[in-house]
């Protein structure tokens, strides 16, 4: 945890934070599980106020933090997670945590070639089907589909996708509102 000390001896941005995480990751293969300690850092970030308050704390160092946190989670948040978790503090060390898990995550998923992909269904469908969808979005898109899935049933019928940030609505709900439209124009 030294060297990246050692890089970081003066005020940096979440950006370079994360990228030097990154870096640090990819070289000593450990990419993916910092991808899953970046994860299960922030939903026990978001659950527990004491965590929070901590992090925001300016009464500790850097070392003393990085020892408390390294204490407090051992080996189930990789090492350097939390070093540059350390790093930060001040009204501000949330967002900027939010900042480093943002843009590691979006580094991750451009080095592994994974896309998000979010379903919205008129009706909830089996775990199998779901693997299918997941397989069929992977091959179209020629992207590994890390495919989240949810039902609203106002949608009558069909599906709304959003993959990373293009919409499309193949909804008979969204068909119907443009067949009134079309009507409206009449």
């Amino acid at each position: 945890h030294y060297l990246i000390l050692k890089i970081m001896k003066h005020k940096v941005s979440a950006k370079k934070l994360s990228d030097i995480l990154f870096e640090i990751s990819k070289e000593k293969n450990l990419l993916d599980e910092v991808n899953r300690s970046v994860v299960e850092f922030n939903k026990v970030l978001k659950i527990n106020r004491d965590l929070r308050s901590f992090l925001q704390s300016k009464r500790y160092s850097r070392d003393e933090k990085f020892g408390i946190l390294r204490e407090t989670f051992g080996s189930s948040i990789n090492e350097v997670v939390l070093v540059v978790s350390s790093y930060v503090s001040g009204v501000k060390a949330l967002d900027i945590i939010g900042q480093i898990r943002k843009n590691f995550i979006e580094k991750y998923k451009n080095e592994k070639n994974i896309v998000s992909v979010h379903a919205t269904l008129s009706s909830a469908i089996s775990d199998k089907d779901i693997v299918a969808m997941q397989k069929q979005l992977s091959q179209n898109l020629k992207k590994e589909a890390d495919l989240t899935v949810e039902v609203d049933k106002s949608l009558i019928g069909g599906a709304k996708f959003r993959i990373e940030n293009k919409f499309l609505d193949a909804s008979i709900k969204s068909q119907l509102k443009n067949i009134k439209l079309d009507l409206m124009k009449i």
